[in-house]
């Protein structure tokens, strides 16, 4: 982790790279400094750091903004999402080290791995800065726009298992996102229309099978009750209750 490089006659600025973003060994206010051509001074804190109340959601450290939360985490709340872990953000400096060095720290499972778990971003040849499994997963959540967190409460809420069959997950190949054709044919969903985490059986030859059949032959009531009251269903009927509900 590296700090800012401004100091002068007896202070020194104390923001490193873990909370903000260096270019050329400053932070953002005292590279702006340079590039205007003054000197360096120290930044003026409107008030102490000790007044500045934190966001209510564990590890985010970002000062509130609203109701207890950072801007960002409220947002969240807001659009009636699951609060989960805000994106890490880095310099473009700090990710021209990692690839100098070889090794690049995924944005997504936040871990060390060679440039050759990472796929090509664009003709430069610079790596995305997500590893190939947590890219892939982002363009999976993308497909059906859902995000990370309203997965693991949907899988939560179904115990941990497939929705259809009551399979436990126990690990691998992720469970299938299942939503309704009939709201949006085709692979991608509008999010609104996701019903539940399948098992890849279920899915391919359950679900399918059985939603291709005429109304009249729909007699299986496992699958008529999944159908009907999907767990996303009442994922989503608990996000949009008031927050003092939630809790």
């Amino acid at each position: 982790m590296r700090g800012c490089e401004a100091s002068g006659n007896g202070w020194a600025c104390s923001r490193s790279s873990e909370r903000f973003p260096l270019t050329k060994g400053l932070c953002r206010t005292h590279y702006m400094q340079h590039r205007r051509g003054r000197g360096l001074a120290p930044i003026k804190v409107g008030r102490a750091v000790a007044d500045i109340r934190l966001c209510e959601f564990g590890g985010c450290g970002r000062a509130v903004s609203a109701r207890g939360l950072c801007c960002a985490h409220y947002q969240q709340r807001t659009k009636g999402q699951p609060l989960s872990p805000l994106r890490k953000k880095r310099g473009n400096g700090a990710f021209r080290e990692m690839v100098e060095r070889g090794i690049v720290e995924c944005l997504g499972c936040g871990e060390d791995k060679p440039l050759a778990e990472y796929s090509i971003l664009n003709a430069s040849g610079a790596p995305r800065p997500y590893c190939r499994p947590c890219n892939a997963e982002r363009v999976r959540l993308g497909q059906y726009n859902v995000t990370r967190g309203f997965v693991d409460q949907l899988l939560k809420l179904q115990q941990g298992s497939c929705a259809v069959c009551a399979r436990a997950h126990t690990g691998g190949r992720a469970m299938d996102i299942d939503h309704d054709h009939g709201c949006c044919p085709g692979p991608g969903s509008c999010g609104d229309c996701v019903r539940g985490l399948v098992c890849n059986n279920c899915n391919l030859h359950g679900l399918g099978w059985y939603e291709a059949l005429p109304p009249e032959l729909r007699t299986f009531d496992l699958l008529n009750e999944y159908l009907a009251d999907p767990p996303a269903k009442r994922l989503r009927a608990e996000l949009a209750l008031p927050a003092d509900q939630m809790r």
